[in-house]
């Protein structure tokens, strides 16, 4: 069989209308961007619980979770068994590595109304809602909202 529509153009107004839609829709999106106008946002519900939280990497495949401003140890997290936990920081550290923002600075770990279970970093704006990822993936962020800090053992001196 052949091709009834082989030797004739495609229609010029068709591409031409085409383009102009294509257009218009780039630039209304860009000025709502730019302006704000037309855009909306949805304000994020009050918190009930939070927490600043430090991540600090041991080097031996562990990493020690600390609430900051405080010498108690919230967490041990193991890379084999905590790999969620541990695979959202490594995502925020490059974030940070990128704004070239202190690795060693808390995050905030934060339970709003309606169970909404945030994750953010105050230094580059990163917010990730741990919902997003089932709830066992989420339980083990709110673990580390909710566990009792034990005290670290300080170094043995010589």
């Amino acid at each position: 069989m052949s091709d009834p529509f082989e030797g004739r153009p495609f229609p010029r107004a068709v591409l031409i209308g085409a383009a102009l839609l294509i257009g218009f829709v780039i630039l209304a999106a860009a000025m709502v961007r730019v302006t704000g106008i037309g855009g909306t946002e949805t304000p994020l519900p009050p918190v009930l619980e939070s927490r600043e939280l430090v991540f600090l990497d041991n080097g031996d495949g562990t990493t020690t979770v600390r609430i900051a401003g405080d010498n108690g140890t919230v967490a041990k997290l193991r890379s084999h068994v905590d790999g969620f936990v541990l695979g959202v920081m490594r995502g925020m550290v490059r974030t940070r590595k990128a704004y070239d923002a202190p690795l060693d600075a808390p995050y905030v770990l934060s339970l709003r109304e309606g169970g909404v279970l945030l994750f953010e970093d105050p230094l580059t704006g990163r917010r990730i809602d741990l919902r997003a990822f089932g709830p066992t993936n989420t339980a083990s962020f709110a673990r580390l909202l909710r566990a009792e800090p034990a005290p670290t053992p300080e170094p043995e001196s010589q």
